[in-house]
């Protein structure tokens, strides 16, 4: 089989996406070199990842030059990023692009073959040749940096190993319980992904109980468990997880910008990386935030409350809600443009300024929120 494989040398450095602009222009300047072979293009925090008909290239935002690319001329692909919890450089920043397809099998049959690269320099992280069981699409559906996630039913979930594509573990939620697993990529369900971790939320109807828990990617044991989450006879958990690289525009969009725009019912249960309840986070610090942004829940759920569960690391839970405050904020006039700090605006779709939609690792403080919130009950 043909493939074409060229890397950087070396770790570049960040390139988070900043605005939805960077994408396009991603994915205009493939298109440019191969008309109609770009499939999606994905926000990593080495670039803008484009999936091609057949592989994937990495593009530099700052001079929209392609930096790496893997390609298999003829072969039919799927692809996916693995999740990016922290851009903090004194935890683990890893994150991959997954790459999964089928061939003919010399014996008969098709084999299966998946391989996962850095997304900075384009370099080979894990490489398997594997039994086909599922459709290469549903192996790029859930990813952790480790492995890939299948769900089976309505309540298992099976995980298979990135380095040798053999399964890994597996998980049921209990009898008579289930799982609203996800049909497609980019859709809220039931389970989400963080880099070492896979949340699930399950509910059962008979026994009027819900739950949420962690596994480890790797090993599938439990790391933790909440039981507060809602029951409701008509629908079960949803799950989103905090990632760092995604935008309000990605699908599906940032965590942050859901609670912020209201998508998520007014009870809803805000959990850092180790399972700890955020009882009210930014609200306890800023008075009269909740009339505007609905605030996690604190007392015990009605059985009639839906089950909506947000999970991220402990330093995007507290700066990309910041952030996405400011910038409803500002969509509402509650804030003087002139007022937002200069190295935050971007280009928007149109070539206008918006404030970014990616916080690039910045802490960002709560002032700009107080004083929104002062001003109006100036006015």
């Amino acid at each position: 089989m043909d493939r074409e494989h060229t890397t950087t040398a070396g770790d570049p450095g960040s390139h988070l996406i900043t605005s939805s602009v960077v994408l396009e222009e991603a994915r205009a300047s493939l298109e440019e070199e191969d008309p109609g072979s770009v499939e999606e293009v994905l926000p990593s925090i080495g670039g803008a990842i484009v999936v091609l008909d057949d592989g994937v290239a990495a593009v530099d935002p700052d001079t929209g030059k392609q930096r790496w690319s893997y390609r298999l001329p003829g072969t039919e692909v799927a692809a996916g990023i693995t999740p990016l919890d922290t851009t903090d450089p004194d935890e683990d920043t890893t994150q991959r692009v997954v790459l999964t397809y089928n061939t003919p099998s010399l014996l008969g049959g098709t084999r299966g073959h998946t391989v996962s690269l850095s997304v900075y320099t384009g370099q080979k992280a894990h490489s398997s040749t594997h039994p086909v069981r599922d459709a290469p699409n549903e192996r790029v559906r859930l990813l952790t940096k480790e492995t890939w996630v299948i769900p089976r039913d309505n309540r298992t979930l099976e995980a298979f190993s990135l380095e040798h594509g053999q399964p890994s573990w597996e998980y049921q939620a209990p009898q008579g319980c289930r799982i609203d697993m996800p049909t497609t990529k980019n859709t809220v369900s039931g389970v989400a992904t963080m880099q070492s971790q896979v949340i699930a939320a399950w509910h059962c109807p008979g026994e009027q109980r819900a739950q949420a828990v962690s596994l480890d990617s790797v090993t599938g044991e439990q790391e933790w468990v909440d039981t507060n989450v809602a029951w409701d006879r008509e629908g079960t958990p949803q799950v989103r997880t905090m990632d760092t690289t995604d935008l309000a525009t990605t699908e599906p969009p940032h965590a942050a910008h859901a609670i912020v725009q209201g998508d998520l019912d007014h009870y809803y249960r805000l959990l850092d990386e180790d399972g700890k309840f955020v009882s009210r986070g930014i609200w306890s610090e800023i008075e009269g935030l909740d009339e505007y942004v609905p605030a996690p829940a604190t007392g015990p759920p009605d059985p009639t409350d839906q089950a909506d569960v947000v999970v991220g690391h402990s330093d995007e839970l507290r700066y990309a809600l910041s952030l996405y405050v400011i910038n409803e904020f500002l969509d509402r006039g509650m804030l003087d443009p002139d007022d937002i700090y200069e190295d935050t605006w971007v280009e928007g779709p149109d070539g206008e300024r918006q404030l970014m939609k990616n916080r690039q690792g910045r802490m960002i403080g709560t002032n700009l929120i107080h004083q929104a919130l002062e001003d109006d009950d100036q006015d």
